[in-house]
Parts: structure tokens; C-alpha cells; sequence
């Protein structure tokens, strides 16, 4: 790549406007453009950017964020054939914090990213076009809201209940989870309301609810239970408010079993086969794609592992050369390498490992001397040559039938 060829555009995306800083091969700032984020005024974008193009040089661009606010203006450029490259954010921040301009701004911003599109071109991956992955990011993100949303129900939930009910996770293993403990909630939000039943018709309530339930579960219950509790003008609040909040959990239950049928079917309609390795739930695998995307935007393995931040970073001055882990790269395809990594060295109820390979590379590197933490880590570097292969080559995990035919016995 001949790089007087090239002007290099940086982008800093926001939701409503983006500013667009240009360079040269030298790091000249040439100039600075804004559009809305709007296809309708992309046209007039490049228009303006190619004033700048003084020696039929191409235009090439760099996005930070090119899966959200960015991803509009990316697969406009890509479907017109512009180079689109995805700049990490911790990248454009370590550029801007060795700039002798301490502020930031959105053009600061663009110029930073500018300068990492032109410096790092060979290592920063290309933006392809994508669909299937979009979506299955669009639901994964809209999975991880309902759980969160989930979680602050049931905080409400315990804060409320425990002021009725000081014994109440002794009553059932999973108090917001199964369906008899929700249907008691509901019914029973105050002990009170327990005043005219016994053990038998607490038993006929409960049965109706799950068929297996165990028969001395409402003598439990009811031997925990205070059925004269004081009340006071508070209660009638509580009791309203559990039985709203009651109703509210079993919506995003309901939500929840939509989203990951929505998001079994799109794993299904990849290309990827993620799902026949064992510890990736469709789940797992919904992370990887849409946290990775196109595959081949990036060269490596190493360069995934660097996106995920998985790779060392190295330190060197004179004959001092060292390397160190730091929280860099996506963290969200970081963390869905530690979940696998977890599934990968777990073990079954019998004490059998659920991936021997994995599960002995793991041991070998603790007989090494290194911590569980630098382990676990070796482990998520060796997964990442893994998933990197079969997101490549679109081919199924196929388990060893020899401890030593397989990536995870190369040196760490």
C-alpha cells in the first residue's frame, strides 16, 4: 500500500451528527466535516470530504463505533466500495492521551482516530457487510436488558418480601424463580393471608401449581410463618406492590423465552456451527458472532485476541523487554472467552472433565507454576485460535481422539 495514495478519515459517531477529521500520509490535518446521521445527507458528506483531494488520492475511513451509531454510515461507504476500518476505542484514547492537547473534543476525537486509521492500518480490522450478525447482536443486547431488568425486580422483590416474611428463602430453593414460589407470592404476599389455611389446603394450592411437589413442603412453610404478624398502613402498600412486581417478572420471563428462541433461530441461520463445541450454549455462541462479526475482518488469530484483549502487551526499553495483561479490547468478547473458558475446564457430577483437552492444558499450565488467573487466561488464548478456525472456515469443533492432535497442547 502506497500510502501518498490515501487520504485517512477519521470518524467520531454520535446519535444524531458525526464529525469527520481528514489527514494525510504525513499526519496533516487537512480539514474537518460534519453530517447528520442520516443516509439522506451521506452524498453531501463525501462531496465535501473529496474537496480535500488535491492528487486523485482515495478516501479511506476509520470508525470507532462501526455496530452502533457508526453502523449506518459504515455499510453506506462499504456498499459503495470505500475501506472501512473499526478503530478501538482504547486506541484513539491512548492517542489522544499522547497528544500535547490535553482536551477532547469531537473533532479531537476525529483527528485522534485518524491518526491510529493511518499508523495502524495493517492491524486494525476491516468492516465488512453484515446482517445475520447485526441481528443477533441487536437481540444479545436486548437479552442482557431484560436480565438486567430481571435482576432489579427481584432485588425489589426481596427488599419487599423479607419485610413480610423475615424466613421467606427457606420456603422454596429458587424463591423467584419457580413457578409454585410466584404463584405463592401472589397469593400470599403477607403471612395474614395465610390466617384459614392448613397444612391440606396449603398442600391442594401448592399441587396445583407443580404436580411434584414434596408433601411436607406446606407443614414447612406454615411452621415458619407467623399468621398474626402485626400490620400497619404500610402492609396494603407491600402487598400491592409484590403482586404488581409478581406480574412484571413473569412479562420478562415470557420476554426472555422469545428473545432466546429469536436468538436460537439466528444462531441456527449462521454460517458458524459455534454450538458443536462443547461449553457454547446458543446463548455463548449468539456473543461470539455478534461481538466478532465478519470473521474475516480480521487476518489473525492474533489480531482477534488483541480485539478481545487477550494478547500480552509489551513493554520494552533497552535491553529491558517485558510483557503485561491490561484490561483493553472488547470486554464483552473478553468476558464470553472467560465463560467458555469456565464451561471448558468444568467437570460432570462424576468428577469426568467436559473437554479432557482443554481440561488437561489447563492442569499443565497450574503445574507450571501458574496462578488459576494466568491459567484460565492461557486457556482463553488458546480458545481464541479455536473459535478463530471455526468462524473461518465455518467447520464444526471436533473433539481429539488423541490428547496431543490438538491447539490446546501448543505452548502457552
Amino acid at each position: 500500500m502506497n500510502y501518498q495514495d490515501y487520504l485517512f478519515v477519521g470518524v467520531d459517531t454520535h446519535k444524531n451528527q458525526h464529525t469527520a477529521v481528514i489527514i494525510n500520509c504525513f499526519h496533516q490535518k487537512l480539514g474537518v466535516v460534519e453530517t447528520p446521521n442520516n443516509p439522506s445527507h451521506f452524498n453531501e458528506f463525501i462531496a465535501e470530504l473529496k474537496t480535500f483531494i488535491s492528487n486523485q488520492e482515495t478516501l479511506v475511513f476509520g470508525l470507532e463505533d462501526t455496530r452502533g451509531l457508526g453502523r449506518s454510515l459504515a455499510q453506506w461507504l462499504i456498499k459503495r466500495n470505500y475501506q472501512v476500518k473499526e478503530v478501538n476505542p482504547a486506541l484513539t484514547k491512548r492517542e489522544r492521551q499522547h497528544s500535547p492537547n490535553p482536551d477532547k473534543s469531537d473533532q479531537i476525537d476525529g483527528e485522534a482516530i485518524a491518526n491510529v486509521l493511518l499508523a495502524q492500518w495493517d492491524d486494525l480490522p476491516t468492516v465488512h457487510k453484515d446482517g445475520n450478525s447485526k441481528a443477533i447482536k441487536q437481540l444479545n443486547n436486548h437479552l442482557r436488558g431484560l436480565v438486567k431488568q430481571r435482576t432489579q425486580v427481584k432485588n425489589q422483590l426481596h427488599d419487599l418480601i423479607h419485610q413480610q416474611y423475615p424466613n421467606y428463602e427457606e420456603f422454596f430453593s429458587k424463591p423467584f424463580k419457580v413457578k409454585t414460589a410466584l404463584a405463592f407470592w401472589e397469593k400470599f404476599p403477607h403471612p395474614s393471608k395465610l390466617k384459614h389455611y392448613g397444612e391440606k389446603r396449603l398442600h391442594n394450592f401448592l399441587k396445583k401449581q407443580t404436580k411434584n411437589i414434596s408433601n411436607n413442603k406446606a407443614s414447612k412453610i406454615l411452621s415458619l410463618v407467623d399468621k398474626d404478624k402485626d400490620q400497619d398502613v404500610s402492609v396494603t402498600t407491600r402487598n400491592k406492590l409484590v403482586v404488581m412486581l409478581i406480574e412484571q417478572l413473569r412479562l420478562i420471563n415470557q420476554q426472555l423465552e422469545k428473545i432466546k428462541n429469536e436468538l436460537k433461530e439466528a444462531v441456527e441461520n449462521s454460517p458458524y456451527q459455534l454450538t458443536t463445541m462443547p461449553g457454547i450454549s446458543y446463548n455463548l455462541a449468539a456473543k461470539f458472532i455478534a461481538e466478532i462479526g465478519y470473521i474475516n475482518r480480521f487476518d489473525s488469530a492474533d489480531k482477534l485476541a488483541r480485539y478481545a484483549g487477550l494478547a500480552p502487551a509489551e513493554h520494552s526499553s533497552g535491553k529491558s523487554n517485558r510483557t503485561s495483561r491490561k484490561k483493553y479490547g472488547c470486554r464483552n468478547l473478553n468476558h464470553a472467552f472467560y465463560l467458555l473458558a469456565l464451561q471448558q475446564i468444568s467437570t460432570t457430577r462424576n468428577g469426568r472433565p467436559k473437554n479432557p483437552v482443554a481440561y488437561n492444558y489447563y492442569q499443565k499450565k497450574l503445574a507450571e507454576g501458574k496462578s488459576g488467573k494466568s491459567a484460565l487466561i492461557c486457556l482463553q488464548r488458546r480458545l481464541v485460535d479455536i473459535i478463530f478456525a471455526m468462524m473461518r472456515d465455518k467447520t464444526a469443533y471436533r473433539l481429539p481422539d488423541t490428547p496431543d492432535y490438538d491447539i490446546l497442547n501448543k505452548a502457552g
